[in-house]
């Protein structure tokens, strides 16, 4: 992975992530349309006599076709490119570059099944490359290399029907490398090294964050906002609607109409789950509208600021210890490490303690971890950091996913209901 650079104006673009989705749309609603058809059977007929079997497979296709539609979705932004450099790789800031003289050949792979044709784009190095690049890791596959003298690994990229395209940039921009098109046998595709990667970028650095991050320059004003609680009850809402909706539909469709006998205690047993969804839905929403609607966190040279129903709490810079970034995508967040103990029930401050291990030797556990709202912040988050509390700062780091944590709400019901009042915690 690279910073700083970008693909010439006049690179070749494609939109891989685009291209996709859209080329998966006829497949997925296909297998949508074929879940839908079995959830109708299953409520207007009461299931198709013995063939509960193939009902439960078109539902299944169903469920396939929403997951594979989910997953295009979120990759939509993936973009390839090329020019006078080499090949890169783009996700949204973050970027690869497989430069031209670092390959020893480029071209397509493919192989006829009995209904597909898969093609590969194959790039192919002169010297050894890095199996865990954090963009890259996912295309490395070990094959035998294009000719005697070359190492095994080599980036392989499915490209779908995208593959006439993918040959046009490559004969314009390498054609030096261009092997042209091979074909091979079906079981040639290989996948990515999953539990490889995760032993490897485990055990360089003893977690996940084998790396630091990277951050941009940017030009800031006296304020910076770290947090807009209002962009996640938004979402909340925005997922929890459509379940609640989806949800009062299935259990209409359920309980509705004449069944009698064991029909109606498998309709009305099977209502159960969909009504019990909706209420964790209304739940999810609602929480979110008391919590985060009006919560704002800022930063200027006093230090950290939170602000929630017209009420505020600072936390100083002199206050801290260090102050700096963790992510695992797609979750930013502020570190706060407090010099001492922390007051954990503060009306304002507890929803973002966390219990973590210390930044170093004699600090307390207990932290406060700010999400990053909107994310694409975080450059203007670490220029504040930077500017105001320069000496407290350790930069950002890689963490493993779920890292995050949650809330303490259970135990600070507890605590403040039993007591009466709020519990500092003091340092160890």
């Amino acid at each position: 992975m690279i910073s700083g650079g970008w693909p010439d104006d006049d690179a070749t673009v494609l939109r891989y992530g685009l291209r996709r989705l859209l080329m998966s749309l006829p497949i997925g609603l296909v297998l949508i349309a074929g879940g839908a058809t079995g959830v109708w059977i299953a409520v207007e007929h009461d299931g198709i006599g013995a063939g509960w079997i193939p009902l439960g497979m078109l539902v299944a296709m169903g469920v396939a076709g929403v997951i594979l539609l989910v997953s295009r979705w979120r990759a939509r932004h993936w973009i390839t490119a090329f020019d006078s450099t080499g090949f890169w790789w783009m996700r949204g800031k973050e970027m690869a570059l497989i430069r031209w003289d670092s390959l020893a050949g480029a071209g397509i792979h493919w192989a006829r099944g009995s209904r597909t044709v898969v093609f590969t784009v194959e790039l192919c190095p002169k010297d050894e490359i890095d199996r865990d690049d954090p963009l890259l890791w996912k295309f490395v596959r070990d094959t035998e290399p294009l000719r005697p003298g070359l190492p095994r690994l080599r980036y392989r990229i499915d490209v779908g029907d995208s593959h006439k395209a993918y040959e046009k940039a490559f004969r314009q921009w390498a054609p030096g490398l261009w092997f042209g098109r091979r074909e091979q046998p079906m079981s040639y595709l290989g996948g990515p090294d999953h539990a490889g990667h995760q032993e490897r970028t485990a055990a360089s650095a003893g977690s996940s964050a084998t790396e630091p991050l990277v951050f941009e320059a940017v030009d800031i004003g006296d304020t910076v906002v770290v947090h807009r609680g209002v962009i996640l009850a938004r979402r909340r809402i925005a997922v929890a609607l459509p379940t609640i909706v989806l949800c009062a539909w299935i259990t209409w469709l359920l309980v509705h109409g004449h069944a009698h006998g064991a029909v109606a205690v498998v309709r009305y047993v099977a209502a159960v789950l969909p009504v019990l969804l909706a209420g964790a839905a209304v739940v999810f929403a609602v929480r979110g509208l008391r919590w985060q609607w009006s919560s704002v966190v800022t930063m200027d040279a006093a230090g950290v600021h939170v602000s929630r129903r017209g009420e505020s709490a600072t936390v100083a810079w002199d206050s801290l210890a260090g102050v700096g970034i963790y992510e695992a995508r797609p979750l930013r967040t502020l570190e706060l490490c407090p010099k001492d103990g922390i007051d954990r029930d503060d009306p304002l401050l507890w929803l973002f303690v966390r219990d973590s291990e210390p930044l170093q030797p004699g600090l307390p556990r207990l932290r406060l971890r700010v999400s990053l709202r909107p994310s694409d912040g975080r450059d203007a988050v670490a220029a504040g950091c930077l500017r105001w509390a320069p000496d407290l700062w350790f930069g950002g780091r890689r963490m493993d996913s779920g890292y995050g944590g949650d809330p303490d709400f259970k135990g600070h019901r507890s605590r403040t209901r039993g007591t009466g009042g709020r519990t500092v915690t003091p340092a160890p």
